[in-house]
């Protein structure tokens, strides 16, 4: 066997058992053994990547859909999300509405499985439900086919991530057939450990958002503009964030077309939200979308530029004002930039966009970068791939056990990516450091 071949199938090797040591025997606690594996499996992908060719990209594909499959009967470990999965899917078998009360409220109640063990390991129990009624649908398919068992319930909902990641790598291998691009730019989403750990890993839905996204801009490509709506709608129904690419369509379909794909996603939406026919429930959510914005922070750029500004001059934190300035800070710019005249393709614009909306964002998770990741393939921009490494970085934050956000961390994040965002936005790649 060639020297090169050897070294390969080691690296494919490292990735399959980093991946389950990852899965199964390390927690957000350990930091350095969690970094360091990370690293490991950052340099073995992209030992991979350097050493395929383009007739050769099956292999990694197959072997990305193995690395998910082999997380299905782990707890994630990286985050505590899925335990408040469960509680809505427990309640909404029990015909009981998330939406209507605080967890707290329902404690009470003597409801099945619903029990203080699980309050516990709840991360927001003082706020509303704000997962949207698309995402309870399989909250309550997990709850309805194991009920009692954390255990099981985990085990389904990653099936679900599972089958549409596997949608995933082939949608985006088909979009990269339709820009002719090469096969082997989507093994920056299929095979990177951040998006296998922190989708199928820890149960993140942007996985599910990312899906019908995808589907929306091939129906997009192929003209059909009806299906494509459809299809973004339900992106929109998993997570609200996609709307932020509509103001992008007017220089594309025109002002007409624009507006008769924004009716088909509004109706798309008012069908999965027919369950919060009580007005108050909706309000309940939207006063705790907008505290989300307003009170939770977490690696920051701009926003914490405007954190130390209040500081300095209020002598506190500012979140709830600035929080608002960078809202509306978000909304200008991606429809200054959506207005702007180019002839760049739709899925470099939704680079930029995605982009602009994490530059302001008071919050910014490292399952946040995935979207843009995803969209990224599509382009020579190899920026989105560099954050995914540093941002982990940021999981450093808990190597205590309690939280502690290590600022330096964030500046040397955003220094690097910043660096890199702005050398490919002149028109240049970091291509050739990974092909």
């Amino acid at each position: 066997m060639p020297e090169n071949n050897t070294k390969q199938s080691f690296a494919y090797i490292l990735l399959a058992v980093l991946t389950l040591v990852m899965g199964y025997y390390i927690d957000r606690t350990q930091t350095i053994s969690l970094l360091s594996i990370f690293a490991v499996m950052v340099g073995a992908m992209v030992y991979i990547l350097k050493t395929t060719s383009e007739k050769e990209a099956d292999l990694p594909y197959y072997w990305s859909m193995l690395l998910r499959l082999l997380l299905l009967f782990s707890i994630p470990a990286l985050s505590d999300d899925v335990y408040r999965f469960i509680w809505d899917g427990r309640l909404i078998t029990q015909f009981v509405d998330p939406y209507k009360q605080l967890p707290t409220d329902y404690l009470s109640q003597g409801i099945e499985g619903i029990t203080p063990e699980l309050f516990l390991k709840l991360n927001s129990p003082e706020y509303f439900s704000v997962y949207p009624p698309f995402n309870q649908v399989f909250f309550f398919l997990a709850a309805l086919i194991s009920p009692g068992s954390e255990f099981w319930s985990i085990v389904i909902l990653r099936l679900v991530i599972f089958v549409f990641e596997i949608g995933n790598i082939r949608l985006i291998r088909k979009l990269l057939k339709h820009y002719k691009l090469p096969d082997r730019y989507g093994l920056f989403y299929a095979l990177n450990p951040m998006v296998i750990l922190e989708l199928t890993g820890n149960l993140h839905f942007e996985g599910i958002m990312i899906y019908f996204l995808l589907l929306a801009l091939w129906y997009f490509e192929q003209k059909k503009l009806h299906w494509s709506a459809v299809f973004f709608g339900l992106s929109v129904a998993t997570k609200f964030l996609p709307l932020i690419f509509l103001p992008l369509l007017f220089r594309k379909i025109g002002f007409k077309k624009t507006m008769l794909y924004g009716l088909i996603v509004v109706g798309v939406l008012v069908i999965s939200f027919l369950p919060l026919i009580n007005t108050a429930h909706i309000w309940a959510i939207k006063d705790s979308l907008a505290l989300y914005f307003q009170k939770f922070e977490f690696n920051g750029s701009i926003y914490y530029l405007a954190r130390w500004y209040g500081f300095e001059t209020e002598g506190h934190n500012i979140i709830a004002k600035s929080g608002q300035w960078m809202m509306m800070a978000t909304l200008v710019s991606i429809t200054l930039y959506a207005l702007l005249p180019s002839k760049k393709s739709l899925p470099i614009k939704m680079v930029w966009v995605w982009s602009l909306y994490l530059l302001f964002a008071t919050t910014v998770h490292p399952w946040y970068i995935i979207p843009l990741l995803a969209l990224s393939v599509f382009t020579e921009k190899r920026f989105a791939f560099i954050w995914t490494f540093m941002i982990f970085l940021t999981y450093a934050n808990y190597m205590s056990g309690e939280y502690f956000e290590w600022l330096e961390i964030v500046i040397a994040e955003y220094a690097v990516v910043g660096v890199f965002a702005l050398y490919e936005s002149t028109g240049r790649s970091l291509q050739k450091w990974f092909f």
